[in-house]
This record gives C-alpha cells, structure tokens and sequence, in this order.
C-alpha cells in the first residue's frame, strides 16, 4: 500500500514518507545516472505516491536537492568547540572536503544533485536554511567568546560554494589546504 501523506508536520507519516523518498532516491543513485532517474521509479521503490512525489517535492529536482542537502548536514556535522573558530571552521571546512574527494572528482551523486535542483529552481529555502542553522552553530560560539564574525550566509558564500566549485569543475580532488585559505580570507573579513 502506498505512503500518503497531507500534513507538514514533523515526524509520523510526514517523516516516514520523506524518508522512504529519499532512501529510494539514493539507493537508484547508486544503480544509475541522476539524469535517467524517474518519479516513477521513486514512487515504485519507495511505496510513496508519485502524486505525493509531485504535490511536496516538485519532481525529481526538488527530490534530488532535499536528498543532496541531507546528506551534505549529514556528513558534515558541526565540529565540537574547539574554542576557536578559526580552528573549528578548518575541521569543519576539510571536513567538507574529504566527503566530496571521497567520490571521483567532479563526480559527487549529492553535489550532483544538488546543482540538478539548483538549476531547476527546486531548492526550497528551507532546505537551505537548515545548512545555513548548521553552520550558523559556530558563528553562534564563536560570537559568545568575543570573537568577529560574519553571517552564516557569508560563511558559506566565502567558504562553502567555492569548495563545492572547485569539486565540481577541477578534474583533481579538492586540496585540503583550500579550506585553511577560504577560512583565512573569511576570517580576514569579519575582523576587516
């Protein structure tokens, strides 16, 4: 019987379907191009009505960049306080990094499709907020010990995009030292 699903609210149904959505999206990533994964495909795998798929998601865009930001807060936690930022932000940042080397360079399946969904638009705001509140979560320590800083959004204008810049155009893996100089000029500007 297919999950259905009418309210927003988080947990029960609302979270089951969403889970099962994202499970069998990642699960075809595996066996297959993004470009040749189909709501149908979702909805069979999953148990969730292609309707539903439709009606919350937009289709596969919005499907694959729920699924890409998920599993980007996912493997890349906020690192414990370290009682710097410029400390914690270099975890943070090689962090980053090492997940998107893991794959083949300029092959990411999540940083794939995440530019699928921001191409098409389908990036709802609250996906990425939810990265921005990850991230946010130093700013926050860091601010409390007396410490300049900037946005979360300037973090990841300064820091974050052009990690996953040079990991979708640069035929080499990432290099760990870009997060050490993308934390430096950030730093540079917040005391600036």
């Amino acid at each position: 019987m297919p999950i259905d699903s009418v309210t927003e609210r988080m947990g029960g149904r609302s979270a089951r379907v969403r889970e099962a959505a994202l499970a069998a999206v990642a699960a075809l990533m595996t066996e297959k191009p993004l470009d040749e994964i189909t709501a149908a495909e979702v909805a069979e795998r999953s148990g969730v009505n292609r309707s539903t798929l439709h009606r919350r998601w937009g289709g596969m865009p919005g499907l694959l960049a729920d699924l890409a930001i998920d599993r980007l807060n996912d493997e890349s936690p906020t690192p414990p306080d370290a009682g710097d930022l410029r400390a914690e932000l270099r975890v943070w940042a090689r962090e980053v990094i090492a997940t998107l080397n893991a794959h083949e360079p300029g092959r990411s399946p999540f940083l794939s499709a995440l530019l699928v969904g921001v191409r098409s638009g389908r990036i709802p705001a609250e996906l990425w907020q939810g990265r921005l509140r990850v991230l946010q979560v130093m700013l926050d320590r860091a601010a409390a010990r007396g410490e300049a800083v900037l946005s979360a959004g300037d973090l990841a204008e300064i820091v974050l995009v052009p990690i996953y810049a040079a990991a979708l155009l640069s035929p080499d893996p990432v290099p760990a030292d870009l997060a050490d100089r993308l934390v430096d000029r950030f730093l540079t500007l917040a005391r600036g």
